[in-house]
């Protein structure tokens, strides 16, 4: 995508901020006219002083009077345009970072899954921060200098065409030069943002999972990671900062010579009588403000490399692939869903999380109403993915599967997920009060009903343990809350949020045999009147269970209860034997 196009991209996102611009626009035609006077007011100032009469000192009062308006008018009009560009420029990052935002909910779940952990963060953060600094400098400087460059040609060829002309021939030299240099640093400034994301990443992994490093003995290693990550940076942000440096130097060399030139030619036409002593010091000024503007664009477009190049890793993200879309059919909605009466129905199923390696293959079973169903089987045979597809995180291959006889397919990704909830291995809070994130599917729920809750699963008798009690601020990573009390909390949660089925996703795997008999008091709690489906590795867990499907390289291998199970003496049977020796 070229670089004008992914600008171009920003005009949705400036809606509330238009008249902002407008207004500013506004403002800096005003500042650069004011200021493009004052130099032609000098320099009939200096004339004046030239000339003999009474009148002098009045015509000399009169100029410098009006040069002090001027000035005060033209920085009123600065001061106001500065405030208006960064408005609009704020404006703009906030609608730019809501819909990178809002993307995330519209994006499949293998596209979370692939992308690196700090690489939305840093795109949210950082790139859409440096994108709103590249605006403000841009509008700063974008209009008030195109206004500088006409008024100061219209006045300079007003005093002396010959000169006028002159540096306009030579002015657009710096320019070129400038925008070469830019289109280098572009490409330079795009690697630094790709870089700087990855470091992102890699802090975000290194502080979440510090105790591994620490437990392996690996933190020289990440370290040394890290430095070459550095180093990476350091080179390619030297060589980016190097060659948008390099062009204020490179034009204020093109612009001295042209200056020299003015000099030159002005005096000659001094001498010659062309040209009064003031005319010739405002041209001078005027050459000076006619190169300012593009020296300042030209440093502007070299400081926008940074931030179009973070556009563009935002525009890339907003164009990326989303999930199919929603289809929530008129159909006769079943009243036993909300009321926990729901049967499941895997139909056929198959799924692949790469095309022609299947992870499911023809999966068939049905879980009837309030029926606990357990899933079972070795590491990596699709028991976990079975409740992706259920969820929709991922769309199926082929097949169906079906909730009180409604096709998944027919229902928006929400409806379904209302009626489901699940606790997982891997507990999870929101940074916040215990309360809070007890009620965080159901926020609406009165506190009663959370600690209600909590007294079922028996997670209250911890809780008033705490210093403030249900007004505890708790989130994942605090270490005097255990993880058998802090899934607990999650299947509290899940209680709480009151759903018809209920998943539970190895939720005793990391706990200790004394924590599992509480967890699993308030599992029985959880699944009580609802439908329950349960993944396991304890197979000790699921000897209770209504009925076990046992899965073997993706398919199913075997159906029916703890006892038919081990009265077939299958492949249940040997996996059973093998966890009881």
């Amino acid at each position: 995508m070229s670089e004008f196009k992914t600008v171009g991209r920003i005009k949705p996102y400036m809606k509330n901020g238009l008249k902002d611009v407008g207004a500013s626009s506004m403002c800096a035609f005003v500042y650069s006219a004011l200021a493009m006077l004052i130099p032609y007011f000098a320099g009939r100032a200096i004339d004046v002083i030239s000339t003999d009469g009474f009148s002098v000192n009045r015509m000399l009062a009169e100029n410098i009077s009006i040069m002090l308006v001027l000035i005060v008018m033209s920085s009123i009009a600065q001061a106001v345009l500065f405030r208006l560009n960064a408005r609009a420029s704020y404006d703009m990052v906030f609608e730019l970072r809501n819909a990178a935002y809002s993307k995330i909910g519209r994006l499949p779940m293998k596209y979370l899954d692939m992308s690196q952990t700090g690489y939305v963060q840093s795109m949210l953060i950082s790139d859409c921060e440096t994108v709103g600094d590249g605006m403000i400098l841009f509008l700063n400087q974008f209009v008030s200098g195109i206004v500088s460059i006409v008024f100061t040609l219209g006045i300079m060829l007003f005093i002396s065409w010959r000169i006028a002309l002159f540096v306009l021939i030579f002015t657009p030299v710096s320019f070129i030069v400038s925008y070469l240099i830019a289109q280098g640093s572009f490409k330079s400034f795009k690697k630094q943002a790709d870089i700087r994301s990855r470091q992102t990443s890699f802090l975000s992994e290194m502080t979440t999972n510090f105790r591994e490093c620490y437990s392996y003995g690996i933190t020289g290693n990440k370290c040394t990671e890290f430095d070459e990550l550095n180093r990476q940076f350091r080179k390619t942000s030297t060589k980016a900062v190097f060659l948008s440096s390099v062009s204020n130097p490179t034009t204020r060399f093109v612009n001295a010579l042209i200056y020299a030139g003015v000099v030159f030619t002005g005096a000659a036409s001094c001498i010659a009588g062309g040209l009064t002593v003031g005319a010739l010091s405002s041209l001078l000024a005027y050459a000076n403000q006619f190169m300012k503007p593009f020296n300042d664009l030209s440093s502007v477009y070299t400081e926008l490399s940074d931030s179009v190049a973070c556009l563009d890793r935002i525009v890339d993200f907003l164009d990326s692939a989303e999930e199919e879309q929603d289809i929530d059919e008129p159909v006769q909605e079943d009243s036993d869903l909300s009321s926990g009466n729901v049967s499941i129905e895997f139909r056929d199923v198959s799924f692949s999380y790469v095309p022609g390696k299947p992870v499911l293959k023809h999966i068939s079973f049905t879980v009837n109403p309030n029926e606990t169903f357990a899933i079972v089987g070795p590491t990596g045979c699709g028991k976990t993915t079975l409740i992706n597809v259920l969820m929709r995180f991922y769309d199926l291959d082929s097949g169906d599967i079906l909730i009180n006889g409604i096709s998944i397919r027919r229902m928006s990704r929400n409806r379904l997920r209302h009626y489901i909830g699940i606790v997982t291995q891997d507990t999870w809070f929101e940074d916040g009060r215990i309360i809070d994130n007890l009620k965080f599917g159901r926020p609406e729920a009165a506190d009663d009903v959370a600690v209600a809750g909590a007294v079922r699963t028996g997670a209250d008798s911890f809780i008033r343990r705490l210093p403030s009690k249900y007004m505890e601020n708790l989130d994942s990573d605090r270490e005097d809350i255990s993880e058998g009390q802090k899934q607990l909390l999650s299947i509290t949660r899940a209680i709480v949020s009151d759903p018809s089925v209920m998943i539970l996703d190895e939720a005793t795997s990391s706990v200790d045999l004394v924590t599992e008999i509480k967890i699993s008091k308030a599992v029985r709690e959880l699944l009580n009147g609802r439908t329950g489906i349960i993944i396991a590795h304890r197979l000790s867990t699921i000897v209770d269970c209504d009925k076990i499907v046992v899965l073997k390289d993706g398919a199913v291998s075997e159906i029916g209860s703890h006892g038919e199970l081990i009265q077939k003496g299958g492949f249940y049977s040997k996996l059973y034997e093998s966890y009881t020796c």
